[in-house]
């Protein structure tokens, strides 16, 4: 069984996810070098806005979609994506009042547009971004390797290509040709849930004992979830530039942005391919978490002896402060997201969000007291890291002990 599932699934999740990566390296080296930073701060700021909004609209929805065997995948995988496409209509406010918000500072370069043709292009990608990850969790479902690694690598790599050839080929440098340059490649990626939407089979009501072995939550309560992990990102970020300037909060959140992707791809090429296979299979997480774990490391290595070797910029020497609490940090995630499937499969999930919901109210706590008692920027930093440490390692054992528990059981 494990060998099929590296082959079915890890693997090819794994290889797309890579590809996806060397992609966005390859976005960000074009947005730096052909595009003028006005239109990479309008780029940014709708980008950001549709992600939050595609977000808060999926609701969680992809994990839903891969917890729950009970529901043939087609029609799940339709009944989600009309779900969020009423959760995103229903959000749209929000996403108009950001995007105003944005426009009214000339200095934010939002000034070439108007926040009605602004929102439009936001509310063009965030539907296709929502479709795309949706996608993603179909192809596991469906078990096809090579729709698993395509669906993955194709629109970041797409959109990459895009940029560089509307800026190099037709000269059309603007803001425009960025947002559709995203725009076409998550469309691309929404291909692969066409199957879902031109499926037209009755959904089989499933039985109550296969309904408990899913994920229960209600949707508001995976609403809830969604808006506290969004808002507590957004919080970190302008916190932390508010209290301690934005060098300070630009060395955290690049750490951040980097190692993070340690523990996504975990959770992406491990623990949601084991997800969507059926519960009866259970491979052993040790390895995954270990490879993950050992991934942050290396790369806090690598950072901190580039750093000593000054191979970067004197002005990321801030970043020597930030590294080895943030590794420690997303060690921790690296290892939760190993087991982060075992909620799911063993009936836990209600419990699962409700330790999250919790550790994120910690987690704001922490980032917004410490300041006002007197704390030092890195007794602060490190006390945030060591909590988050020390609270992600704990829910990990919670959620190992899972495997050897009958389902259900709240021991």
């Amino acid at each position: 069984m494990s060998g099929d599932l590296l082959r079915r699934g890890t693997g090819p999740a794994a290889l797309g996810s890579l590809v996806s990566l060397a992609a966005q390296a390859a976005m960000a080296m074009f947005l730096l070098g052909l595009y003028e930073p006005q239109a990479v701060g309008v780029f940014s700021v709708i980008a950001q806005i549709a992600f939050g909004w595609a977000t808060l609209a999926l609701a969680q929805s992809p994990i839903s979609l891969l917890a729950n065997q009970h529901l043939p995948a087609l029609p799940a995988a339709r009944k989600a994506w009309r779900k969020s496409l009423g959760r995103g209509l229903w959000l749209t406010p929000a996403a108009a009042a950001a995007i105003w918000w944005s426009n009214q500072s000339a200095s934010a370069g939002l000034a070439s547009g108007s926040w009605i043709h602004l929102l439009a292009w936001a509310a063009a990608i965030a539907c296709a971004q929502l479709s795309w990850l949706l996608a993603q969790s179909l192809t596991l479902r469906l078990q096809n390797p090579l729709s698993i690694a395509a669906v993955r690598m194709l629109p970041p790599l797409l959109a990459a290509v895009l940029a560089g050839a509307l800026a190099l080929w037709l000269d059309w440098r603007s803001s425009h040709a960025l947002t559709a340059a995203a725009c076409a490649g998550y469309a691309v990626g929404a291909l692969w849930l066409l199957p879902a939407l031109w499926d037209r089979r009755p959904a089989t009501p499933p039985s109550p004992a296969a309904v408990a072995s899913g994920d229960p939550r209600s949707e508001r309560l995976k609403f809830i979830h969604t808006l506290s992990d969004v808002a507590l990102a957004m919080a970190l970020a302008a916190h932390w530039t508010a209290v301690y300037g934005a060098a300070q909060a630009g060395g955290l959140l690049i750490l951040l942005r980097v190692m993070g992707f340690v523990p996504a791809l975990v959770s992406t090429a491990w623990a949601q391919v084991v997800l969507s296979r059926p519960p009866v299979q259970h491979p052993s997480s040790a390895l995954a978490a270990l490879a993950g774990a050992g991934t942050v490391v290396a790369l806090g290595v690598v950072v901190g002896a580039a750093l000593d070797a000054g191979w970067l910029s004197s002005q990321w020497l801030v970043l020597k402060e930030y590294l080895w609490p943030v590794v420690l940090w997303q060690l921790a995630a690296s290892v939760m997201a190993a087991v982060s499937h075992l909620p799911f499969q063993r009936g836990m999930s209600v419990r699962y969000t409700q330790q999250c919901l919790a550790m994120n109210a910690a987690q704001g706590l922490l980032l917004v007291l410490p300041p006002l008692l007197g704390w030092s920027l890195n007794g602060h930093l490190w006390g945030l890291a060591g909590f988050l440490c020390m609270a992600l390692l704990l829910q990990a054992l919670w959620a190992a002990r899972l495997a050897h528990v009958s389902r259900g059981d709240p021991t």
